[in-house]
């Protein structure tokens, strides 16, 4: 059997399961399985694959029949161009998730670096629920001004969170630590960032396979309306975003006391559900001085934004 007749045997055997996508999935866990790369797929197709290279695809092949998702039987996932270990331990990132990180790296760019620059001090943000670290991770690969403190109730997450660290070299600027929500947070964050629970119990039966059947529920279900947690979230981060006084004093911010430009510099960025926007934005009308949705690429409410009162 040559690479072609392997790739369009998998093909079949993962359409029979309705399984989406399912000669490129074959291909990638040919490459897998294989340890090569796809150009070298591409320009090796009628090569022979031996019975043992066969039968450790198959073996991958058969794992993927039962649902269970690409990223847990390959152990990674992409997320911002960078590759990220993942298992049934972690929520696997999401495509959606990336927006929440260009947002950040976009304000740390254009409102925090200038004054930086200047006192040569790192921004602290605060990724609440942090899972495999993807977000902790690239903010601070991205931004070598940045100190991330991530926080997850599982301590199987923050083993996972903190070995994406290491495969990154951050591990220098990212704190890792277990605890419920803010509990562990023993400083203020310049920007606190989450991308919480936000599926409602009940929708969670409906999802695919891949998901209600494989990844970790605490990281999916947000409670009866989805907003269990967001709402804590949205609750408690005030407490843990610096007032406009301590900003203007550590020169984060050059408006006088009292002027509306200095007020709010602390951020609040969540990830939300498509559906929830008008809800979350009442609510952080409540804590915040300025609460904004903003869109993913499909024209969803996707993000939080939220400057502190």
């Amino acid at each position: 059997m040559n690479l072609t007749e392997a790739i369009d045997w998998a093909t079949d055997q993962l359409q029979s399961k309705q399984i989406e996508d399912a000669r490129q999935e074959a291909e990638f866990l040919l490459v897998h399985a294989l340890e090569i790369n796809k150009s070298e797929l591409i320009l090796n197709q009628s090569l022979t694959i031996d019975d043992n290279s066969f039968n450790r695809f198959k073996a991958l092949i058969e794992r993927r029949l039962k649902h269970e998702p690409t990223a847990y039987i390959t152990g990674i996932q992409p997320f911002m161009s960078l590759d990220f270990i993942v298992n049934r331990s972690v929520l696997i990132p999401r495509p959606e998730t990336e927006l929440l990180v260009e947002k950040i790296i976009e304000l740390v760019k254009e409102k925090y670096s200038p004054h930086l620059s200047v006192g040569n001090q790192n921004i602290v943000i605060a990724d609440i629920g942090t899972g495999s670290g993807c977000i902790a991770v690239s903010l601070a690969k991205f931004l070598p001004n940045v100190s991330v403190i991530g926080i997850d109730s599982s301590s199987k997450a923050i083993e996972v969170a903190k070995k994406n660290a290491e495969k990154h070299k951050v591990s220098d600027r990212c704190q890792f630590m277990v605890g419920n929500l803010f509990d562990p947070l023993k400083e203020k964050a310049d920007i606190i960032i989450s991308n919480p629970p936000y599926i409602p119990s009940e929708t969670i039966k409906t999802l695919q396979p891949e998901v209600k059947d494989w990844e970790p529920r605490q990281a999916l279900d947000g409670g009866k309306d989805g907003l269990d947690y967001i709402t804590k979230i949205i609750r408690e981060a005030p407490n843990h975003l610096p007032s406009p006084s301590g900003l203007r004093q550590a020169g984060l911010t050059t408006e006088p006391p009292g002027s509306e430009q200095s007020r709010g510099t602390g951020c609040l960025f969540i990830e939300i559900g498509f559906d929830q926007g008008p809800k979350v934005r009442e609510l952080a009308g409540k804590y915040f001085k300025g609460v904004e949705v903003l869109k993913d690429l499909s024209g969803n409410d996707r993000i939080l934004r939220a400057t502190a009162a």
